[in-house]
């Protein structure tokens, strides 16, 4: 009787995990850490939209379906651009092949804006791995432009990891072996204004040129006088 009824609660478990769908690790909010020290450029990360308004503006490829994340996630993600991305812009331009951002890196009269343009859940409702075992996807956002630069940035269920896509006006495409959740991050750089350092003293070149200018100024007066 007791093996019979072992084997009931075998079959059951069985049953049970089959039935069940794995689902990964949700990320957590990281603590934003300091840039490299060979960085010159400020950086700046813009402001973020709802779950539901990045949901809202992103369609994707045949194949897969969306949803959106948790405001957590959307959280989570800002902290893992900063120290991902803003805080070593040289190594992402490298990987882009971006010379604005490259230079900019080392300019300290340069900034550098990260904008979350999209982040949400993909799954593949259809679509199969290519042979290499990725999924291939496109997403189709306003406010991309071939050229742009443009990191695709995917939770694996223990870290981030980015991911350079390819980049059309209105879409980016990228390849990735598992999905969800998955974050389209544009980057900007501008030039800012820098006011003069306090205590800050012109060249000695510069200030003897304008004595002797004066001098000039006061010799002549007395000469006409």
């Amino acid at each position: 009787m007791k093996k019979k009824f072992l084997a009931v609660l075998t079959a059951l478990a069985v049953l049970t995990m089959g039935s069940m769908t794995v689902c990964a690790a949700s990320p957590t909010v990281g603590t934003t850490e300091a840039p490299v020290k060979t960085q010159k450029s400020s950086t700046f990360m813009a402001a973020t939209a709802t779950p539901s308004e990045y949901l809202n503006r992103t369609t994707v490829s045949a194949g897969y379906s969306i949803s959106a994340v948790s405001a957590t996630t959307v959280r989570a993600t800002a902290v893992a651009v900063q120290n991902a991305i803003l805080n070593d812009v040289a190594s992402i331009a490298s990987r882009i092949g971006n010379k604005n951002l490259a230079d900019a890196a080392g300019n300290s009269a340069s900034r550098v804006t990260a904008s979350i343009l999209t982040v949400i859940e993909v799954k593949a409702s259809g679509a199969s791995k290519d042979a290499n075992g990725n999924y291939v996807v496109t997403l189709s956002l306003p406010d991309i432009a071939a050229g742009d630069a443009v990191v695709v940035m995917h939770y694996t269920g223990n870290a981030w990891e980015t991911i350079i896509p390819s980049i059309a006006n209105g879409s980016v495409t990228f390849a990735s072996a598992s999905l969800s959740p998955i974050a389209v991050v544009k980057l900007d750089v501008a030039t800012v204004s820098q006011s003069p350092k306090t205590g800050q003293t012109m060249p000695v070149a510069v200030v003897l040129l304008m004595i002797g200018a004066v001098g000039t100024a006061v010799c002549g007066k007395r000469y006409f006088a």
